[in-house]
């Protein structure tokens, strides 16, 4: 037992020595947010070992390929029959394209919105699906209200939850503009512990 704890405390010991300072124009608002972003993967990738998964991406992925599948097929059918005779094959891709991204706007907006990180935590026995984790923040222009969700939900009982906290990105950045990692990771793993003896409570 004594032997499992120093194996978990040297795991992370070595994350924090690992671990390298973020510096960044903290008027940037663009740049605030994606290393806080970028530092709350880090926290439940590499400190709790979860696994990142790439769906939404691909699915965004997905409807970019098929629009400019339209915009090729254009292309190459107006070489092949240049206009007039190929006006209505034209205007099809046209119309094509714009539903798509039509499409791809309602996906980002509902589907996506701004969720950063989809991670799994998987059983260690491999007996139950794994566990999702969702990380999403929002920083509005000209704001310095950072608002960070995190959400858990288990797939064997269906059960989802989530949690937030809104805090000034002051209290996680130096006057240099320096990430205070250490500050930033008690904000996150508090979230996290939360959810989990919420989880473990059930």
């Amino acid at each position: 037992m004594a032997a499992a704890r120093n194996g978990k405390s040297g795991l992370l010991e070595k994350w924090r020595i690992d671990e390298k300072p973020v510096r960044i124009d903290k008027w940037d608002g663009a740049a605030v947010k994606n290393s806080l972003d970028d530092a709350a993967k880090k926290v439940l990738l590499e400190k709790f070992g979860y696994v990142e998964t790439f769906g939404l991406v691909d699915g965004r992925l997905a409807i970019c390929t098929v629009s400019c599948l339209f915009a090729m097929l254009a292309l190459v059918w107006d070489y092949l029959h240049p206009f007039p005779e190929s006006w209505l094959v034209l205007a099809c891709c046209v119309v094509s394209y714009f539903i798509m991204m039509g499409v791809l706007t309602l996906y980002t907006s509902y589907r996506e919105r701004n969720i950063f990180l989809v991670a799994l935590q998987k059983d260690p026995a491999g007996l139950d699906p794994a566990h999702v984790w969702q990380l999403s923040s929002s920083l509005k222009r000209f704001d310095d209200q950072y608002t960070f969700r995190m959400s858990f939900s288990n797939r064997k009982s269906g059960v989802s939850r989530e949690a937030e906290f809104t805090k000034s990105v002051s209290v996680f950045f130096d006057q240099n503009g320096t990430l205070v990692m250490d500050q930033f990771e008690k904000s996150v793993c508090k979230l996290h512990d939360f959810l989990s003896s919420d989880k473990k409570s059930k």
